[in-house]
C-alpha cells in the first residue's frame, strides 16, 4: 500500500468511527474506480449540518490534524470548500461542483482499502462534479467516461 492509500484509511476510518456523513469524491474516488492519479489530497463530500460537520472535525483531530480544532462546525456548513493539514490535505465539501451529499450517498459505491470501508461517489457524480473547465478534470471525464464503458456501465 501507497503512503496516501494508507492515509486516506486512516482518515476514512476515523471518519467512520465517528459516524460522519461522507462520501469520497475527486482524484482520490477516481483513484478507487481505477485511473491511477497522483494526488495529496482526500476530498470529502459531506451532509450538510453542524452535527455532522463536528463529527468530521472530530474525526480529523483524531487523525493528526490539530487545525481541525480550530474550526468551527458553523463555519464549514457556510461554505463550499474548507481545506485543512497539508499531507495529506483534506477538502471538507459541502457541495462538489453541482453535486450534493444526498445524492452522491444514494449512488455512492463502497470500495475497501486496507480493510476500511470508504463510500465513493459513482462515476456518474464524479463525471458531474469534475464539469470544472480545468485541464485535469477534463482527463479525469475522459477517463471515467472510459472506465464506465470498460465495466459496463453506461
Amino acid at each position: 500500500m501507497s503512503r496516501f492509500e494508507t492515509d486516506l484509511a486512516q482518515v476514512c476510518a476515523k471518519l467512520n468511527e465517528r459516524g460522519a456523513h461522507y462520501v469520497l469524491v475527486g482524484a482520490a474516488a477516481v483513484q478507487l474506480w481505477g485511473l491511477t492519479r497522483a494526488t495529496r489530497d482526500i476530498d470529502i463530500l459531506i451532509e450538510r449540518t453542524e452535527e455532522n460537520a463536528r463529527r468530521v472535525l472530530s474525526a480529523l483531530s483524531e487523525v493528526g490534524f490539530a487545525l481541525a480544532r480550530e474550526w468551527f462546525a458553523e463555519e464549514i456548513v457556510k461554505k463550499p470548500v474548507t481545506i485543512i493539514g497539508d499531507w495529506p490535505r483534506v477538502d471538507i465539501l459541502t457541495v462538489a461542483w453541482n453535486v450534493h451529499y444526498p445524492e452522491a450517498r444514494a449512488e455512492a459505491t463502497v470500495f475497501e482499502v486496507e480493510g476500511v470501508p470508504i463510500p465513493a461517489a459513482s462515476i456518474d457524480h464524479l463525471i458531474a462534479s469534475k464539469r470544472t473547465g480545468r485541464l485535469q478534470d477534463a482527463a479525469d471525464i475522459e477517463a471515467l467516461e472510459e472506465i464506465k464503458r470498460l465495466r459496463g456501465l453506461d
